[in-house]
C-alpha cells in the first residue's frame, strides 16, 4: 500500500495535482489528494450540486498539510473521517454531516479556523493538541470531551449546545482579540480560563457548574453570565468592563467584583434567584456607570461605598427585605439620582403588602395603607347584598 502511495504522488506532483484548489466530486479525487504529502489549495468535500454524494468513509491519511481550507460539509450519509497525518491546515470546516460520528485528527496542531458545526451525532473527536488556531469553533454534536489546547492567543473560542461535554479546559489560553462565547453544553461543565487575562471582544458563559477566571483583569465588550448553576460568582482581578456587565436567571448566592471601578455601559443584575445581597464587598470600588443600574430579584440589602455616578436610571424591583426609602440611602452618594423603585418589603418570610403594610415606589417610595376597618365595612355590604338576593330567591 505504502508503494501504491508513493507512485500515486508522484503522478499526482507531476500532474500538478497538488498545487491547485479542488472541489471533489469522486473517490478518485480523494485519492488524488490523499497521494499529496503537502496539498496547496482548497480542498472541498461537498454533498450538493456538483460535489460526491453517497460517501461513508472518508479516509485521507497519508496527506499531512494543507495549505488552504479543508471543507467536509453536507454529506448525510458520511459516518467516519480519518486524517492520520494531518498536522496543519488553513481553516478546517466539518459542517452539516447529520451522520457521522467519529472524526479522528490525531495529529492536528496548527489550524486557521477549526470548526466543526451541526454535526449532531458526532461521539468522538479525537485531535491530540491543538497550539496555535484563530478561531476555535464546535456547536452542535454530541461529544463528551474535547483535545487538548494549548494555544496561549487565539482569536475568537465559542463551543455552544455540546450536549453531553463537560470539561471545557482552556487553561493554556492568556488572551484573546475576539470573543468567548460558551453556553448550552452539559449540565455539569466545567470551565476553566484559569490563565485568561484579556479579552478583545465580549464574554458570554451559560449553563455551567464550575467556571474559573480568576485572572481575567480586562474585558473590551460585554460580560454576560446566564443560567449558571454555580453558587459563587468571583472575578477577583477584573478592573475593566468597557461595555455592560449582565447577570440573568444564574443560582450564585455570593458575587465579587472587588477591582472593578468603572462599568462602561450598564450593569443588570436580573433573577438571580438565590441572590438577595449586593455588600459592601460585592463592588467595592465601583465609582461610575454611565448607563443604567438595573436590579431585579429578591433583594435584601443593596450597597455600592464607592458609586458617586450613574448617568442612566437606577431601577429596582423585586420582593425582600429592603424598602425604596433603604434603596435612597444606597443610592444617596449618587449626584442626581433618577431611582425608579418597584419594591416590596417581605418580612420573615410573609408578604406584608396585605393588611396594615406599605407598597413602596418611586425614587423615595411613595406609601398607600388600607385599613382593616375598611375591609369590614366592605365585607358588610357584600354579606347584606348577599342576604338580599337569597331573600328574593
Amino acid at each position: 500500500m505504502k508503494c501504491v502511495i508513493a507512485v500515486a504522488a508522484l503522478v499526482a506532483i507531476a500532474a500538478g495535482a497538488c498545487n491547485k484548489d479542488i472541489t471533489v466530486s469522486s473517490q478518485a479525487d480523494i485519492n488524488t489528494v490523499n497521494a499529496c504529502t503537502k496539498f496547496q489549495g482548497d480542498v472541498t468535500i461537498d454533498g450538493h450540486e456538483k460535489g460526491i454524494a453517497g460517501l461513508g468513509a472518508l479516509s485521507m491519511d497519508n496527506i499531512q498539510q494543507i495549505t488552504g481550507d479543508l471543507i467536509i460539509q453536507n454529506l448525510y450519509g458520511l459516518q467516519t473521517v480519518s486524517l492520520g497525518q494531518l498536522n496543519s491546515t488553513g481553516s478546517l470546516k466539518i459542517l452539516n454531516n447529520t451522520n457521522v460520528y467519529k472524526v479522528a485528527i490525531p495529529k492536528l496542531a496548527s489550524v486557521t479556523d477549526f470548526q466543526v458545526i451541526t454535526n449532531p451525532n458526532l461521539k468522538e473527536l479525537t485531535y491530540s493538541n491543538i497550539t496555535t488556531v484563530n478561531n476555535f469553533q464546535i456547536i452542535d454534536t454530541y461529544v463528551s470531551s474535547l483535545g487538548a489546547f494549548s494555544a496561549s492567543s487565539v482569536a475568537n473560542i465559542e463551543v455552544l449546545s455540546n450536549t453531553q461535554l463537560s470539561a471545557l479546559d482552556f487553561s493554556a489560553v492568556k488572551k484573546t482579540s475576539g470573543y468567548i462565547n460558551i453556553a448550552n453544553n452539559g449540565r455539569a461543565s466545567n470551565i476553566t480560563f484559569s490563565q485568561l487575562t484579556q479579552v478583545g471582544g465580549n464574554v458570554s458563559f451559560g449553563n455551567a457548574a464550575t467556571l474559573d477566571i480568576s485572572k481575567l483583569g480586562s474585558v473590551s465588550d460585554d460580560f454576560s453570565l446566564y443560567q449558571n448553576s454555580f453558587k459563587n460568582l468571583s472575578a477577583p482581578a477584573l478592573q475593566t468592563a468597557k461595555k455592560s456587565i449582565t447577570l440573568s436567571q444564574n443560582l450564585f448566592s455570593a458575587i465579587s467584583f472587588p477591582q472593578i471601578t468603572e462599568i462602561g455601559s450598564s450593569l443588570d443584575i436580573i433573577n438571580n434567584t438565590n441572590f438577595k445581597s449586593i455588600s459592601s464587598s460585592t463592588f467595592p470600588k465601583l465609582k461610575s456607570v454611565p448607563g443604567s443600574v438595573i436590579i431585579n430579584g429578591s433583594l435584601d440589602n443593596v450597597t455600592f461605598p464607592s458609586l458617586t455616578t450613574v448617568d442612566g436610571q437606577v431601577q429596582l424591583d423585586g420582593a425582600g427585605k429592603m424598602s425604596c426609602d433603604d434603596a435612597a440611602k444606597s443610592f444617596a452618594n449618587v449626584d442626581s439620582l433618577n431611582l425608579e423603585c418597584n419594591l416590596r418589603v417581605i418580612s420573615d418570610g410573609n408578604d406584608d403588602s396585605s393588611d396594615d403594610s406599605t407598597n413602596e415606589s418611586g425614587s423615595g417610595g411613595s406609601t398607600s395603607k388600607k385599613s382593616s376597618a375598611s375591609h369590614t365595612s366592605i365585607a358588610a355590604v357584600l354579606g347584606g347584598v348577599v342576604a338580599i338576593v337569597a331573600a328574593c330567591l
